[in-house]
């Protein structure tokens, strides 16, 4: 007996483990899901590797020191003779045996200097270079926040849409389910004609087929939301309505070519100028200052040092690849420009497109409003005239259909008002933490 009594408490709680997903409110759910997109890392490692190849780019002025060391052995007459020399032991045997030496170890230990001194715009063209790698890598990752911001508040009102066609296909059976158990009392008294029964059994159907349909529906979106933030399912804590949304009034000066991304581009158009003009110099000469000091010896304990200074110059006279090269460094810049310009015209279409979405969804608004307005009336005129045998049941069920049509539409409505702003947002680069604060605001659950 306590088996049984077990049994029926554990089935009406559900399934073994199950747990309410976790709701979370849009500002919440953007917070968490830019701390795990990992796309969003990879953009931020990116930035702190262009700040340190700059600080590399800088740190290349100061030139190079070097420590040096090396122990040889041999009989090579240039080598003997010199080695004999730097260890302060030449005399007149080693004069006299000079061509034929007997082998000679020799302990060397230096240390070497160079400093750039002119290096044709080198250096300073990879110091300018790697500081615009830098600010596009900031600017990129500035543009990827906000695109990730998108993308979860989309979801997000993904789940909000689904949760509430997913209440309006069960409100539709119930209603249904309602109506036609009284229709088949009826039917069973003669009352009711068996095709407008059938046929009112149909969009039952049909309803129940939505419902089921809006179920899965919605439980996708909450996985796919959950995925999104390295989690189980998660819920939406905020409901659609037609709650206005502070800062839309968008004037037609409002452009896209102050976005992140046009702005990366536009560094990388002039990184690509800059490396243009380091081609056309690579045949200027570079000059160096540089010093050595250098200890000898044939054993470790006893070194003999010497220093020498000086500056050279390198000269490229020929260069076979010199022309090509060029002439990559200015078809790549001719592209980047081009790039450029192409991303420029996108981005300006990307605006006019979401705004004009926005505007068109706000406008519906009211025809979907008035719909829904109408299909209830409707609804709640047909069912006394129902019960007082004056309309079948048929038509009864059309009109809840009609109802459940307007609801849809309704809702729908109110997603693409929520989505088309935010991505009116994006469009003109707003996407930032106060607008998606602010719709959350909109959207909290009352």
């Amino acid at each position: 007996m306590l088996n049984i009594f077990t049994a029926v408490l554990l089935a009406a709680a559900g399934p073994a483990g199950a747990a309410a997903p976790e709701r979370l409110t849009l500002q919440d759910t953007v917070r968490a899901g830019l701390v795990y997109d990992n796309g969003l890392k990879g953009a931020a490692a990116a930035r702190e590797g262009a700040k340190a190849a700059l600080d590399a780019a800088r740190y290349a002025r100061y030139g190079s020191l070097r420590l040096k060391g090396a122990y040889t052995y041999g009989d090579e007459p240039v080598y003997a003779f010199a080695s004999a020399i730097r260890q302060d032991a030449f005399d007149m045997g080693a004069m006299s045996s000079a061509g034929n030496p007997d082998p000679i170890g020799n302990y060397m230990a230096g240390l070497e200097a160079g400093i750039p001194v002119y290096t044709g715009s080198g250096l300073s063209n990879a110091v300018r270079m790697a500081g615009l790698a830098r600010e596009a890598a900031a600017e990129e990752y500035a543009r990827a926040r906000s695109v990730s911001a998108f993308r979860l508040t989309a979801q997000w009102l993904s789940v909000l849409l689904r949760r509430k066609l997913s209440e309006a296909a069960a409100g539709a059976v119930a209603a249904a389910e309602t109506e036609l158990g009284t229709a088949r009392m009826l039917k069973e008294k003669g009352m009711v004609l068996g095709s407008d029964y059938y046929g009112a059994e149909a969009i039952l159907s049909s309803f129940r087929g939505y419902s089921l349909e809006s179920e899965k529906a919605l439980r996708l979106e909450m996985e796919k939301l959950g995925l999104a933030l390295g989690r189980g399912e998660v819920d939406a804590a905020g409901e659609l309505s037609e709650a206005g949304y502070p800062g839309t009034d968008w004037g037609p000066t409002v452009n896209a070519s102050g976005r992140r991304d046009i702005k990366a581009l536009e560094r990388a158009a002039e990184m690509a100028e800059i490396g243009r003009e380091s081609a056309a110099n690579s045949l200027l000469p570079v000059v160096e200052a540089f010093g050595t000091l250098e200890a000898n010896s044939r054993t470790s304990a006893d070194l003999r040092g010497n220093h020498l200074l000086g500056l050279r110059i390198s000269v490229p006279l020929g260069d076979p690849g010199y022309f090509a090269r060029k002439a990559a460094a200015a078809a790549a810049s001719s592209s980047a420009l081009s790039r450029l310009e192409h991303a420029r015209v996108q981005a300006e279409t990307e605006r006019a497109s979401a705004l004009a979405n926005y505007r068109t969804a706000v406008e519906g608004l009211a025809i979907s409003r008035e719909t829904l307005r109408n299909a209830r009336l409707s609804l709640d005129l047909f069912r006394p005239l129902y019960r007082q045998g004056r309309q079948s049941v048929l038509e009864t069920l059309r009109a809840q259909a009609a109802v459940f049509q307007a609801e849809t539409a309704y809702y729908e409505n109110l997603h693409r008002i929520a989505l088309y702003h935010a991505q009116a947002l994006l469009a003109v680069d707003a996407l930032d933490d106060n607008a998606v604060a602010r719709i959350s605001a909109s959207l909290s659950a009352k």
